[in-house]
């Protein structure tokens, strides 16, 4: 075993080392880190330290400090490397910089050169209603600081985005035309992008506050109807369906209550009232069992308003 731990100390100490010298290339502490990793485990070193000192570091605190340095190392690597990656941003950074200045001198200098072909070329395009081309010629050679190119270029972009806008609003009332009024949202979305082109517009505004009041209006009967459905479901048993009170009254009447099984509950709802049939089993007065049911008109809170037919 002895000779297996100082097999593994040479094979560790020596990797150790050589990776060490590697990383100081790129990290100075980090290499350092794994130079004292490896001293720490390579014999000789250990050896000329105990000749020096005699003292031995035991094998728990050797452990614990080479653990030390390569959380270090870590640390040390992981810094460098961040920093040269900055380094490295900063740098094509400003190459960056440097290309596009001189790109926009470039551009300067062609435009002092040709600066009559290109303002009548511009002033073409703008007659001939070609914005786009207008803005795409003009733009980049704004920093020239001509007053006349610089006024053609917001003229065409001026000019370019009212046409788009109106290309805008005709394609968005186009879609309007396809959906239905019923469909709420998508009628509010809509309108919404166009009182947002058009602020001043009445029609646009007066359709977004309809399709809102829609939207809100179909929210409050969503609520009111689960609300609603809520109440009528707490009417009847979740065991077995049974509706509470059309069942008390039917043990009432009953000949023998403690015979009665539920069969059957079944419900129409008519709006304003409800209408309940349950179908039981129960004791006559000869004491043989016989089916019966009994169909009652009952309000939405649960009270039973009329018997309508029974067997």
């Amino acid at each position: 075993m002895k000779y297996v731990y100082l097999m593994l100390n040479w094979v560790f100490g020596g990797l150790f080392l050589l990776t060490g010298f590697v990383t100081l290339l790129d990290s100075l502490l980090g290499g350092l880190c794994l130079i004292t990793i490896s001293l720490l485990l390579l014999p000789p070193s250990r050896n000329f330290v105990y000749s020096k000192t005699s003292k031995e570091l035991p094998i728990k605190a050797r452990a614990v400090t080479i653990f030390a340095f390569f959380i270090a190392y870590g640390v040390f690597v992981s810094q460098d490397h961040h920093k040269k990656e900055q380094k490295l941003a900063a740098q094509q950074a400003q190459k960056q910089a440097e290309k596009a200045a001189q790109l926009r001198q470039k551009n300067i200098d062609y435009f002092n050169t040709n600066k009559d072909a290109i303002l009548a070329q511009a002033s073409a395009a703008l007659s001939q209603k070609d914005y786009q081309a207008v803005v795409s010629q003009t733009s980049r050679y704004l920093l020239a600081g001509n007053e006349m190119l610089q006024q053609i270029n917001a003229t065409a972009k001026t000019a370019l985005a009212e046409k788009q806008k109106a290309e805008k609003t005709e394609s968005l009332l186009a879609k309007l035309k396809k959906i239905p009024a019923s469909e709420f949202e998508q009628n509010r979305e809509l309108y919404q992008q166009l009182s947002a082109m058009h602020p001043s517009n009445d029609q646009y505004k007066n359709k977004l506050a309809h399709y809102s009041t829609k939207i809100e209006e179909e929210k409050q009967a969503q609520i009111a109807a689960a609300a609603r459905m809520e109440k009528i479901k707490r009417q009847f048993s979740a065991w077995d369906g049974s509706h509470n009170n059309l069942e008390r009254l039917i043990k009432k009447a009953m000949n023998d209550p403690d015979s009665y099984e539920h069969d059957e509950t079944v419900y129409w709802d008519k709006g304003s009232y409800l209408i309940v049939k349950t179908t039981y089993r129960g004791k006559n007065a000869f004491g043989g069992v016989v089916r019966n049911f009994v169909k009652a008109k009952v309000s939405l809170d649960g009270d039973i308003l009329q018997i309508l037919d029974q067997t």
